[in-house]
């Protein structure tokens, strides 16, 4: 073992080549990166943050509401100023990658049917056992449905 006080002052050959890389030396290295992902959706489509039931007295709220009930969701709904919306998917439902894909899944329905639903509703959006096999279609053409009462 070397101590400090022991160690040489000149530095030896190995140890002063030092690598300094070339500008082009990775050339495959852009070429491997992936492309940008899609940008997100922009104006009248966007999901903001005003369209969203944010808070627990929120959500609370509509369960004095009322309910419609379909094959892989149910909505609790209740007239409100503006058309706002909340997703509940406790762990009773399934796993978290069950969970989020049906939250994904309902997100995308509302965002791409919002102008078709009523303009004045609070809802909130919980899933059944039989939305694991649904895919966004099926949830987009259930929600119209249910709130076209």
């Amino acid at each position: 073992m070397r101590h400090e006080t022991h160690l040489p002052t000149q530095q030896t050959e190995a140890q002063t080549d030092v690598r300094i890389p070339r500008p082009n030396e990775n050339s495959r290295g852009t070429q491997s990166r992936p492309s940008p992902s899609p940008s997100r959706p922009k104006g009248p489509h966007r999901l903001r943050k005003e369209d969203r039931l944010l808070k627990r007295s929120e959500f609370l709220a509509l369960k004095h509401g009322s309910r419609l009930v379909g094959k892989f969701i149910c909505i609790d709904h209740r007239k409100e100023a503006r058309l706002r919306f909340g997703i509940t998917a406790s762990g009773r439902y399934g796993n978290s990658p069950e969970r989020n894909r049906f939250k994904r899944l309902v997100r995308e329905a509302f965002r791409t049917s919002r102008a078709e639903l009523p303009p004045n509703l609070a809802i909130n959006i919980l899933p059944r056992q039989k939305a694991k096999e649904a895919k966004m279609g099926d949830i987009r053409e259930e929600l119209l449905r249910l709130l076209q009462c």
